[in-house]
Formats: structure tokens, C-alpha cells, sequence
């Protein structure tokens, strides 16, 4: 009855969800409440017959926002914001591994994120099997700082680009790489599908179809989020620290194999990546020891910004009805008609699909919107590429 408001937002770019809460308080019920001593559990569901289908968390409060007054002045009003307990723990641990060689990058995550471990978890890890061997010195680091310099290192078994990620969502922690992410979303989107309509009073809430409320389609963010993951320019030179010798790579991007979201789809900015890679600008110098590491890190570091070019040519933010088995790391189906929204004749009543925007997204952010007033009310708003 106290809660107005709670927000909670997943990214497959952020390691930890963060909930953040309205507390609306007429009854002096906590005037001398610590709220950086409590945890808020939430749970909530739109299908009661689905055990798989809750969003499941226990947020531990980092912060409490100056308390304000109500508009009628008859109470007071907190927000709140929390983090899941692994991440809150995960800052005062320091110091964990000294030095850790050859060893496999996924059981190094393991060994922070699996029960009876170092953040005592009890959430499910999904783990990308890797390949090659690395050093990794972590002295005087958190474990999540640990998990992040992995991500940037390791290389997948299966796939070119390696572009990994770590994050939290409702199902546990998952270390993916983004072309894992898309293979295994394309073999799972089930029902998962989205319609922008533009008949004012169609109804498809009788069918596997979810409305879009509200669409907006973003341009331009292409080198700044693919740096976040690993990506921007790509003139990689590898330094043999035995021998002292230099090799340069360079790759063609026609020849590589992208594993792709929408058929046949193709990236207008894989050539401009090439201009920038002709840059003459900065060079990422690589530095390996051949007695320590087996697998070569900068064919991935060469590959990965034509993958993420490729990747990120569409960005879209999305409003719709809250479905809790949807989150990050999902693939799903948009239906988007082309913008001048005019029929094609009138054997042909309705708006085509656009050719550029329709199509397959997998899932990076999201935000759970639960608003209680008279009604409980439950939006999602999506970030997909």
C-alpha cells in the first residue's frame, strides 16, 4: 500500500539490475525507518500459469533520495534505489585473485557468480564456452571489475566477433556473447511478436501480436555504443614480448560472416568502419607472451568493430504493454509500416512493412514500469537493435 511507483532497469550493457522505488507514506509509518538496512522484494507476473514468466527480485537500498511532501501535504514521499545483492557485495570485495594463468575465461566467472563462492549466489549462470588461454592480474579489483576485463578478452568457440557481455536479468547472470545472444534468441522467439498499427481501432489482444505504443527509431549511436562493448577503431598491432616483433592485422569486411538477425540484411557503415579504420589516428598495440597465452586476441579485437558496425545499424526505443516473460537478451518480431502511413490502392487497403525498420531485435535494455494508483499498471519500455 506504501509503494507509488517502482522502476527497474535491466541492460545487457550493465552487469547489475537497478530498481528504483516511490515510497508514498500518509501515516508516519517510516519516519525512523533506515532504509539502507532493508532489501525490497519484488515479484510480479502477466501469467500466473508460468513459473518461468516472474521478474524476481530482491533489491539491497544504496541510496534514499531528500524526502519531499506531498502536493496535498498530508504525507511525505521517498525514493529509493537499489542494486541486486551480488553487485552491492561485489564493492567491498577486494583484493580476491592476486594472479590468476591458463585458465578458461568461463570458469573464471564461475568462480565469482556460482553458489558456495565468493558473492555466495544463488541465481543461475549462463555462461559462453570460450576458448584460448590468458593471464589476467587483478590485484586490488571487485570481482565485477575482475569479470569485465574477461569479458573483453575472451573469445568465443563458435563465433567471429566475440563481441561479450555480462549482465543480470530475472532469469540470473548471463556471459554472452552478442552473436550467442542472436543465434539462441532466433531459435527461441516463440510468440514474441509487435505491431505499430495504423488503424486506430484494431484489436490484437486476442492474438500472439502486442501492441507498440509508442516507436522511435534512433540514429547515429553506432560508434559510441559499440566502444562501450569493445568496439571503434580497429588497426591492431601484436607485440611478441619474447621476440619483440610486430604484426599488423587487417581484415576485409567482405569476407567475414556476421551472424545476422534479419536475413539478407546488410550495413551501410561497414564501409564507413573501413574509413575509419584508415585513419591514421591511434593503433592498439597488443602485447602477448607466447609461453602464457594460446589464443590470439587480436584476430578478435581486428574483428569485432565490423561485427558491432554491422550489428548496431538500427537502434530502436519502443513503449508497450508489459509482458514479464520478455527481457534483455531476448529476440522479438516488429511489424513497423513504412512512415507516410498511406494505402497502396484500393485493392491493397493496407501500409507495407518497412523494408529498413521491420523485422528482428534482440532486446539490450529495458525498463519494468509498475505504476499503483487505483489501478495496478504494468509498461515496458525497450531498447532493441
Amino acid at each position: 500500500p506504501y509503494c507509488a511507483r517502482a522502476d527497474i532497469y535491466e541492460s545487457i550493457l550493465e552487469p547489475t539490475t537497478i530498481g528504483e522505488f516511490t515510497i508514498s507514506d500518509k501515516t508516519g509509518m517510516f519516519s525512523h525507518f533506515n532504509f539502507s538496512e532493508e532489501i525490497i522484494c519484488i515479484k510480479f507476473t502477466t501469467y500466473e500459469d508460468n513459473p518461468k514468466g516472474y521478474v524476481s527480485y530482491d533489491f539491497s537500498i544504496i541510496k534514499t533520495d531528500p524526502v519531499v511532501t506531498t502536493p496535498d501535504d498530508k504525507g511525505v514521499v521517498y525514493k529509493l534505489t537499489g542494486v541486486s545483492r551480488e553487485s552491492l557485495k561485489s564493492t567491498t570485495l577486494k583484493n580476491v585473485p592476486i594472479t590468476r594463468e591458463k585458465i578458461e575465461c568461463e570458469n573464471m566467472v564461475r568462480a565469482y557468480i556460482e553458489p558456495a563462492n565468493l558473492l555466495d549466489s544463488k541465481k543461475q549462470l549462463y555462461a559462453e564456452k570460450t576458448k584460448g588461454l590468458h593471464t589476467f592480474v587483478m590485484n586490488n579489483i571487485t570481482p565485477f571489475e575482475a569479470i569485465d576485463q574477461v569479458r573483453m578478452k575472451a573469445v568465443s568457440q563458435k563465433y567471429e566477433g566475440s563481441a561479450f557481455v555480462f549482465f543480470e536479468n530475472s532469469r540470473g547472470y548471463h556471459f554472452k556473447s552478442l552473436e550467442a545472444l542472436v543465434d539462441e534468441g532466433l531459435k527461441n522467439i516463440g510468440d514474441k511478436y509487435y505491431i505499430q498499427s495504423t488503424l486506430a481501432k484494431v484489436d490484437v489482444t486476442g492474438s500472439k501480436w502486442r501492441n507498440i505504443l509508442a516507436f522511435k527509431a534512433i540514429t547515429g549511436v553506432n560508434q559510441t555504443v559499440a566502444r562501450t562493448i569493445g568496439g571503434g577503431k580497429n588497426r591492431v598491432v601484436r607485440l611478441n614480448i619474447k621476440t619483440r616483433e610486430y604484426e599488423e592485422f587487417a581484415q576485409d569486411s567482405g569476407r567475414l560472416n556476421f551472424v545476422q538477425l534479419n536475413k539478407g540484411a546488410s550495413s551501410s557503415s561497414l564501409k564507413a568502419q573501413e574509413k575509419i579504420n584508415k585513419d591514421d589516428g591511434s593503433i592498439t598495440v597488443l602485447q602477448y607472451d607466447p609461453d602464457k597465452e594460446n589464443n590470439d586476441y587480436a584476430d578478435k579485437a581486428n574483428k569485432l568493430p565490423y561485427y558491432l558496425t554491422h550489428f548496431l545499424t538500427t537502434v530502436v526505443q519502443l513503449t508497450v504493454y508489459g509482458d514479464s516473460t520478455v527481457s534483455i537478451g531476448d529476440v522479438i518480431t516488429c511489424e513497423i509500416p513504412e512512415h507516410d502511413a498511406l494505402p497502396i490502392s484500393e485493392n491493397k487497403p493496407y501500409v507495407d512493412s518497412s523494408p529498413v525498420i521491420a523485422g528482428n531485435y534482440l532486446i539490450t535494455k529495458c525498463r519494468h514500469v509498475l505504476t499503483f494508483s487505483e489501478k495496478a499498471e504494468y509498461m515496458q519500455a525497450l531498447e532493441i537493435v
